[in-house]
C-alpha cells in the first residue's frame, strides 16, 4: 500500500509540515530532521506525484544525464527514477556523458530539443550559475549545496570521517586514500574529509589518485599498493576502485578495505569490509518530487536535500 506524508509523520512522531521542510530542503532542527530521515528510510514513501502532476499537465517525459552509466551508485539512482516515474506516467530519457563537460552539454541541447519537461543532472563539473534553458533543473551526487538549482546529495565529509572513524575503532594506524584523480566534486569532497579527519584522529595518511575511467585505473591501483606496502587500511572513493584493489591483493588481503557505495559482490572479498551506503531510493525520490514540483512552480528559492551515508560492515 502506497505511503505518504501522513504515514512519514507518524512514523516520526512530527508534523505533516515538519515533513514536508525536511523534503523541500528546507531549515528544520536537526533532531526532527534525523527522526524524518529515520521514517523514509523504515517505510516505502513514494512522493504522491500524480497529485502534483495535475499542476503541470504537459508533463510527459523527463532528461537523466549521469557521469557514468556503469558505476553502481549511478545505475541505481537511475533505475530507481525510472521505476518511480514509470509509474506516474512519466517516461525518462536517459544520457551518460561519460565523464566529459562537451558531451554533457551535447546532452542536455539535445534533451531541451526534444521538450523534456524536466532535468535530473549529475554534472561532470561544479555548476555556479543557471543551466542556461528554460528547462527545471534538479542536480544530484555532484553538488556542493551551494548551486543556483535544487539538488540532492550524501553529506561526503561526514561518510568520509565515519569511514576512517571505523576502520581506526577495528585497528587501522595508517591508511591509503585512493581518490579521483581528475577533480571531481564529490570525490574532492571525500577526499579534503578523509585527509582532515584523519590527521585530526592521529592516523597517518597516505593519498593516491586514479583516473576515473577504466583506462590506466588498474595500473594506477597496483602503483600505489607497492608504493605503500605498510599500510594497514585503504579507503576507496568507490567499489570500482575497490575490486582494483582486491584484484591486485589477490588472496594477500592482509589490510582492511573500505569504499564508498555498496554492490553486492562485496560481500566476497571477507570480513571486516566497510562501505558507506547511500540511501538511494530516497535520494532517487526526492530529487524526482523536486522536480516535478518545480515543473509546477519554478519560482521559489533553489532548496538542497542533504541525506546521510550509513556506515556498515559487509559480511
Amino acid at each position: 500500500m502506497p505511503t505518504g506524508l501522513k504515514d512519514v509523520a507518524k512514523a516520526a512522531g512530527v508534523s505533516m509540515a515538519t515533513v514536508s521542510r525536511v523534503l523541500a530542503g528546507k531549515s528544520v532542527r536537526s533532531a526532527y530532521r534525523a527522526k524524518v530521515e529515520q521514517a523514509l528510510r523504515s517505510i516505502d514513501y513514494r512522493p504522491n506525484l500524480a497529485a502534483r502532476r495535475l499542476r503541470a499537465p504537459e508533463a510527459g517525459a523527463i532528461g537523466i544525464i549521469v557521469p557514468d552509466l556503469t558505476n553502481s551508485f549511478f545505475a541505481s539512482f537511475v533505475r530507481a527514477v525510472e521505476d518511480l516515474a514509470w509509474s506516474e506516467g512519466l517516461r525518462v530519457m536517459i544520457c551518460d556523458s561519460n565523464e566529459d563537460p562537451a558531451r554533457e552539454a551535447v546532452h542536455r541541447q539535445l534533451l531541451e530539443e526534444e521538450r523534456v519537461s524536466g532535468l535530473l543532472l549529475a554534472p561532470v563539473v561544479s555548476i555556479a550559475a543557471p543551466v542556461a534553458s528554460g528547462t527545471p533543473v534538479v542536480l544530484f551526487d555532484r553538488v556542493t549545496g551551494d548551486e543556483p538549482h535544487d539538488s540532492v546529495m550524501l553529506d561526503n565529509a561526514a561518510a568520509a570521517a565515519a569511514l576512517v572513524q571505523a576502520l581506526q575503532a577495528d585497528g587501522a594506524r595508517s591508511i591509503l586514500g585512493l581518490f579521483g584523480e581528475e577533480a571531481g566534486i564529490a570525490a574532492d569532497a571525500r577526499e579534503r574529509a578523509f585527509a582532515a579527519y584523519a590527521e585530526t584522529a592521529g592516523v597517518d595518511v597516505r593519498l593516491a589518485h586514479i583516473p576515473f575511467g577504466s583506462d590506466g585505473r588498474r595500473e594506477a591501483v597496483r602503483s600505489a599498493l607497492s608504493g605503500n606496502p605498510s599500510v594497514d587500511a585503504i579507503l576507496a572513493m568507490n567499489n570500482d576502485v575497490l575490486l582494483e584493489v582486491a584484484v591486485t591483493l589477490g588472496n594477500q588481503k592482509s589490510v582492511a578495505l573500505a569504499c564508498f557505495d555498496e554492490a553486492p559482490w562485496l560481500r566476497l572479498l571477507g570480513p571486516k569490509l566497510r562501505v558507506v551506503s547511500q540511501p538511494v531510493e530516497e535520494m532517487a525520490n526526492a530529487a524526482l518530487a523536486m522536480l516535478v514540483e518545480r515543473m509546477a512552480d519554478d519560482q521559489q528559492a533553489p532548496r538542497h536535500v542533504v541525506f546521510a551515508g550509513l556506515v556498515s560492515e559487509v559480511t
